[in-house]
């Protein structure tokens, strides 16, 4: 990847017209470190231009966050983003974005083995569990089953490497369509809710809600939907003393990668589209992150959550 990478930089250019593109006469594009050299190029002394100012973009988006997770996420939800850019080249630059949204989800099966999760047997919920009486194991069946659901506000701030991939070599004065990759660190801090009581606070009659097979997911969903409140009254499980906090929320270091497109509507405005996934060490994004093995004695699932944003923004160059 490194050598990619840097072939593709080698081989990156400047794209400068009159026409359609940075007017290469205009000295106003031009810092005054590099003025010289600006002169002596206008008067034929000097054979090369010198390099315009580095401009900085300020971005405003909207978008979907979704979580992948235990518990299947819905789409589209609602998020909002802003971030400040700044352009170290033709190839480089260096951005800070901060967004903010609330993911949701529901589940279609129906759990039976949710004992070790705190928003579900902490408020009455008998599922599955073992039982100790002497040297002699019991298993002691569920008698509710729960449908995992969740509402997670995520607010996510990173520092982002952009690498651009539209000067190179398309053979245009000034590309429409502007094609980046993104990678970047940054921290989540994040909290997560659950529906697992309803208006009387009193727990919901999931019993009631039959299906929970992969051929009635979707009517299994909206019967779901139709029985909650919405209300998320319960906290998710967390890890206690040992999560970080900021601003009173669990808070996680994250890594981001991603992928854009700008669409040009003139020579300081553009529309981008971009979708980005963040990953952390965190398996409680969705509230859920035991199996549903062995039974009344559940083992963590395998894998840490993640998320998405994909989002539409307008984006302004400003100097």
């Amino acid at each position: 990847m490194i050598l990619g990478l840097s072939a593709l930089f080698l081989t990156s250019e400047a794209q400068m017209s009159a026409k359609g593109g940075t007017d290469w006469k205009d000295s106003s594009l031009i810092p005054s470190s590099r003025m010289a050299q600006h002169s002596e190029f206008l008067n034929n002394q000097y054979n090369f231009p010198a390099k315009p100012r580095s401009q900085w973009e300020l971005g405003l988006k909207i978008g979907s966050p979704s979580i992948s997770g235990d518990v299947p996420s819905t789409f589209p939800n609602a998020g909002f983003g802003i971030h400040l850019r700044k352009s170290l080249g033709y190839f480089l630059s260096i951005r800070g974005e901060f967004y903010r949204g609330t993911a949701t989800g529901f589940d279609w099966k129906g759990n039976y083995n949710y004992i070790r999760n705190s928003a579900w047997a902490g408020n009455g919920y008998q599922g599955h569990q073992r039982t100790y009486v002497g040297n002699m194991v019991a298993f002691v069946p569920a008698t509710d089953k729960v449908y995992y659901n969740y509402k997670t506000v995520l607010n996510d701030l990173s520092g982002q490497i952009l690498l651009n991939f539209s000067n190179i070599r398309f053979h245009r004065a000034e590309p429409k369509i502007g094609l980046y990759s993104i990678l970047g660190v940054g921290v989540l801090f994040y909290d997560t809710k659950v529906d697992a009581l309803n208006a009387s606070g009193q727990k919901y009659n999931f019993n009631s809600i039959s299906g929970g097979n992969y051929a009635e997911r979707s009517q299994t969903r909206k019967d779901v939907k139709a029985l909650l409140d919405g209300k998320y009254e319960t906290a998710g499980e967390s890890n206690g003393l040992s999560d970080a906090k900021l601003f009173g929320m669990t808070a996680r270091v994250s890594t981001t990668v991603g992928f854009g497109a700008a669409f040009k509507l003139s020579k300081k405005v553009n529309i981008a589209v971009e979708d980005r996934i963040s990953f952390v060490q965190d398996d409680l994004l969705d509230g859920q992150r035991w199996s549903a093995s062995p039974l009344g004695d559940a083992g963590l699932t395998a894998h840490w959550d993640t998320y998405n944003f994909l989002s539409v923004g307008l984006n302004i160059n400003i100097f």
